[in-house]
């Protein structure tokens, strides 16, 4: 049962100096690079009237630009210097024919809401693409309103949520009833008494119920919960094994402590540890909170899912019938794949945010009827095939997990409805220009803001590379990233999602020394451990929330605690393990974190009766 709950979240969170936050400066800075006059059109230059043969996918704007110039000895430079990471980073597809320079310069420009200039000498201009101040501003200010407007969805979602599983420990008989036929998922809470006993635990733990209220991290030691609380916890717990063993056929052997109330400072409670991991992805704002328990033989996490959500409603329906049909909910659920795919698709879409979709005259260019031959349905590929059968060349974004939220048409279909389903399945505003099909991610802004340096990325691939692990100074660098920047940086790197594990089984201590001075660092280090009186208030407030969980009463007596590294090497990687000495007592390791050991991507498949030899990158070619 715990298996198959969380199958749908971590469905949500594949499908997002030395901290690195989301980025707001502007790369057009006083100093940088003199800039002439736009001139979008570049219409005077005779050598942008030449044609170039361009195919290339998920490359740099600096790369396309650099292999632009060296093919057709017309000068473009990405960036307003070496330093504009931002635009020289950005990674863009374009599938071109024989078209002219000037107007793929022209739809560059256009998808990446940058701006050419030029300078030089008149027939020998230099152009240079970058992001004005104005566009940058409008980005964020995008960002911004799009982020305000989630945040109040969920406050409301998180509200109504609560108000609903609040009248579960209240029911009549025939309200239950009811409720069995609207809505499924709350009915089986209901029906288990998971609702009465996780109410006498919010009941007896405002601080708790607050922290989902409110979707706040919270870490409580069991020893600071009322009898009341400690008993309303257990039994939801009960509660949930009974699921796990009823819908696995008895399969579970988790080992639960009878009673808190024998040692409750064993037990430790965190509210909402996974929710930050479901910010700013699609379907993020399906769960409201969770209650994880860790407790001296095992952990155990109780995910509140949003009970109004179609995607919760739809496992009530296969919970019941798993109960009815004395099945397996693995069972039920390859019954209804297809229908859970459907309300999955469905809230993604719903979440997905974005620039509004942009409207079309009708063009009776693109009315013909084209059959696109795609690899497969991913974005890559169907640009590459919209380009073949259209005729029409294709430029592009590119931002890394995209995923198709939706079939694009491969039988014989008019231009004009394939882009519309290609935009819809890939969240893309298009138009055409000219020659050109201009295809555009609709949270472009969002995305950007996430994007991290092609250099500091780099550094971390070569260091993981060639040593065959990321050390804890670059582990504590990731660990600062928030979602959006570990799922657009990290997860799809095929070398760096190997420190995915290492970098989130520690993130609280690791956040905690991204923050530490050389010197901190060094006595951290030492026999006699980082004293927390050294630490200066916002270092505290996140030790604070790192030990309190198990050690709230000395830190509210004010006990000299200090914290102690060890480390250890392991097979070509470390271990470090943390432990506190509280007045003077040193005690046993409390974190610990094995950085990860570099595993090389398996070599591509090579398939002689599927591959094609486009796939792989060329250099651009010019004709006239």
């Amino acid at each position: 049962m715990r298996t198959t709950l969380f199958m749908l979240l971590l469905i949500a969170c594949v499908v997002p100096a030395l901290a690195v936050g989301k980025v707001t400066t502007d790369p057009n800075a006083p100093g940088a690079a003199a800039v002439a006059k736009d001139d979008d059109e570049t219409l005077a230059d005779l050598r942008l009237t030449q044609t170039v043969t361009y195919n290339e996918s998920r490359k740099a704007v600096s790369a396309i630009l650099a292999e632009l110039t060296k093919s057709t000895g017309v000068t473009l430079k990405a960036g307003l210097n070496g330093r504009d990471w931002q635009v020289r980073d950005r990674k863009m597809s374009i599938f071109a024919k024989d078209v002219p320079l000037g107007e793929l310069m022209g739809s560059i420009a256009r998808v990446m809401k940058f701006k050419w200039g030029r300078s030089g000498q008149e027939g020998e201009w230099t152009y240079r693409l970058f992001m004005n101040r104005k566009t940058l501003l409008d980005a964020e200010a995008q960002r911004v309103r799009q982020e305000q407007q989630q945040d109040a969805d969920r406050a409301k979602k998180r509200q109504e949520g609560l108000l609903e599983y609040g009248k579960l420990s209240n029911l009549s008989p025939q309200e239950l009833a009811k409720l069995k036929t609207d809505n499924p998922f709350l009915y089986m809470i209901a029906q288990t008494g998971m609702g009465g006993s996780m109410g006498a635990f919010f009941a007896e733990s405002p601080a708790a119920l607050e922290a989902i209220a409110n979707g706040q991290r919270l870490d409580i030691n069991g020893s600071s919960l009322s009898p009341g609380a400690q008993a309303g916890l257990v039994q939801t717990m009960r509660k949930m094994v009974e699921l796990e063993n009823k819908f696995s056929g008895g399969s579970s052997n988790r080992t639960l402590p009878d009673d808190l109330g024998a040692d409750p400072s064993k037990i430790n409670i965190s509210i909402n540890r996974f929710l930050e991991m479901t910010r700013g992805v699609p379907m993020g704002g399906m769960l409201l909170g969770e209650v994880g328990i860790n407790y001296e033989g095992g952990s155990q996490t109780l995910p509140m899912f949003d009970p109004n959500s179609d995607v919760a409603k739809l496992i009530g329906k296969a919970m019941m019938e798993s109960e009815e049909q004395n099945r397996s909910m693995d069972e039920v659920m390859k019954d209804h794949a297809s229908e859970f795919m459907g309300v999955i698709t469905k809230a993604m879409k719903t979440d997905v945010g974005g620039e509004p979709i942009a409207e079309h005259p009708d063009d009776p260019a693109l009315a013909a009827k084209v059959t696109l031959k795609p690899a497969s349905q991913q974005l890559i590929d169907v640009e590459k095939a919209l380009a073949e059968a259209s005729k029409f060349g294709v430029v592009s974004d590119y931002f890394p997990n995209v995923f198709p939220m939706g079939q694009v048409p491969t039988a014989e279909t008019p231009l004009a409805e394939i882009l519309d389903k290609f935009g819809e399945a890939f969240v893309y505003n298009w138009d055409r220009r000219g020659g050109i099909i201009e295809l555009r991610d609709r949270n472009w802004f969002r995305k950007r803001a996430a994007q991290l340096p092609e250099e500091r990325l780099e550094a971390w691939r070569q260091e993981l590379v060639k040593t065959g692990t990321l050390d804890i100074d670059s582990l504590a660098q990731i660990a600062q990233l928030d979602q959006e920047q570990i799922m657009a940086n990290i997860v799809s790197d095929d070398i760096l999602r190997n420190c995915m594990a290492a970098s989130y089984s520690a993130r609280d201590a690791l956040r905690l020394y991204a923050t530490l001075s050389g010197s901190q660092r060094a006595a951290l280090f030492a026999d006699m451990g980082l004293d927390l009186a050294l630490l200066s208030p916002d270092q505290m407030t996140l030790a604070d929330k790192l030990i309190r969980a198990k050690h709230a009463q000395d830190l509210d007596a004010g006990a000299p605690i200090s914290v102690v590294c060890k480390r250890e090497s392991r097979d070509k990687a470390y271990r470090y393990g943390f432990s506190l000495t509280i007045d003077g007592s040193p005690g046993s390791t409390e974190w610990q974190l094995t950085t990860p050991r570099y595993t090389p991507p398996p070599p591509p498949v090579k398939d002689d009766k599927t591959a094609k030899p486009a796939d792989s990158p060329k250099p651009a070619q010019t004709g006239k």
